[in-house]
């Protein structure tokens, strides 16, 4: 599938959209009271060469030491979709319980701080200190926010 992709015909490029397409993230995190602890576990996790190893590191730290549900399932917070080829969807639906946790990683993203499998934080919300991780990503171009349409 191709989104925004130019395609070249007769010596002239064209942007060709596919409605549908959309550009999907989904997010881990751990959560704890102190922000020395986030400190703690995110040299731990820096200490992992690779990003997949920094994201199974994470995973088995949230499960351990998260203060959030999300842990049974090694910190998973879900899709969040940034942009979508969709006429139909001008803006974003919040999709985390914890929207100033959601409005955090939507900045993250747009200032292109908050990349896969590099941990981002300690950042404070309400439920105390949070690292947060892309852990996969979907689409073939990166959003900085959410975009809506493009057609």
């Amino acid at each position: 599938m191709f989104s925004g992709a130019l395609v070249s015909g007769d010596g002239y490029f064209t942007r060709m959209y596919m409605v549908g397409f959309s550009h999907r993230i989904q997010v881990r995190h751990i959560v704890v009271e102190k922000k020395e602890v986030a400190e703690l576990l995110k040299g731990t996790i820096n200490e992992v060469k690779t990003a997949a190893g920094r994201i199974q590191m994470l995973m088995r730290l949230a499960e351990k030491y998260s203060l959030c549900d999300s842990k049974e399932d090694g910190g998973n917070l879900g899709w969040i979709e940034l942009s979508s080829d969709d006429p139909r969807i001008k803006k974003y639906d919040p999709v985390l319980k914890n929207k100033e946790l959601e409005q955090i990683i939507r900045e993250g993203i747009k200032d292109m701080t908050l990349n896969r499998g590099e941990v981002f934080g300690p950042v404070q919300t309400q439920e105390g200190f949070h690292l947060v991780m892309i852990t996969q990503e979907f689409g073939s171009e990166r959003a900085t926010a959410f975009t809506g349409s493009s057609l």
